[in-house]
């Protein structure tokens, strides 16, 4: 015998079964959850478990969905404005209190160093993380019009183009610790992910440090007075072949 299980909605042969005042109780053996028929139809079931009669049919059940209510819970954009008002209110590039000053990450009462970036926090400089001028100037105007996306793809299209797109993702970091639920911060944070992740060398800084571009100085120089100590053993003895000592 088969039935239609009330929990899985499926036929299944009963696992077990019982009656129950007059009702049989049957223990689906898919899913273990007991259905109760009706009298009439413990009946029906309790013949067809002789197979004297074919499978019970039970009542078509009903398809109808009840409605759901659905509540937004994401910020409207008005609160998203009023947010960015409250950041230029004060300063737009400071990081809040309570937050690791070079990843944004929330700062543990007492800590010394930062458990996400290992920054040890009275090492913190902040003139390693200060904006270019283009940036700073895009940053600002993205601030006037938060609401504009295009004015957030145009400061992800310069941050790209000068290799600066980490520090475009350290705003939008600090915009989300300002305001956690800023509609725009997390779409801003979001593409500079995907940004990175398509181009590696976006967070490439946009000049080589002066110390390197000195080491190269100095490697090319040795390279050439090697090729011309080179070049005049190999004269010397070109002539010593000839027979010109």
């Amino acid at each position: 015998m088969r039935y239609l299980c009330d929990a899985c909605e499926r036929l299944a042969p009963p696992a077990a079964f019982r009656v129950e005042l007059g009702v049989l109780v049957m223990t689906c053996a898919r899913c273990g959850q007991e259905s109760r028929a009706r009298p009439e139809e413990a009946l029906a079931a309790a013949v067809a478990q002789t197979e004297l009669e074919p499978p019970l049919a039970l009542p078509p059940r009903s398809t109808t969905v009840p409605s759901l209510k659905v509540v937004t819970l994401r910020p409207s954009e008005e609160r998203v404005r009023e947010a960015a008002a409250l950041a230029r209110s004060e300063d737009p590039l400071a990081v809040p209190p309570g937050f690791c000053p070079k990843c944004i990450a929330v700062r543990k009462e007492g800590a010394v160093s930062c458990a996400s970036c290992g920054l040890v926090y009275a090492n913190f400089n902040p003139q390693e993380h200060e904006l270019s001028e283009p940036l700073r100037a895009a940053w600002l105007t993205v601030l006037e019009r938060w609401d504009d996306r295009d004015a957030h793809d145009r400061l992800l299209s310069l941050a790209v183009g000068r290799g600066e797109l980490a520090m475009a993702g350290r705003l939008y970091r600090i915009r989300l610790a300002q305001a956690p639920e800023d509609l725009y911060a997390q779409r801003g944070r979001d593409e500079v992910v995907r940004l990175a992740s398509a181009s590696p060398v976006g967070f490439a800084p946009a000049a080589a440090p002066a110390s390197s571009n000195r080491a190269q100085l100095i490697a090319g120089l040795f390279f050439l007075i090697v090729l011309v100590v080179v070049g005049l053993v190999l004269y010397r003895q070109f002539r010593m072949t000839l027979g010109n000592p």
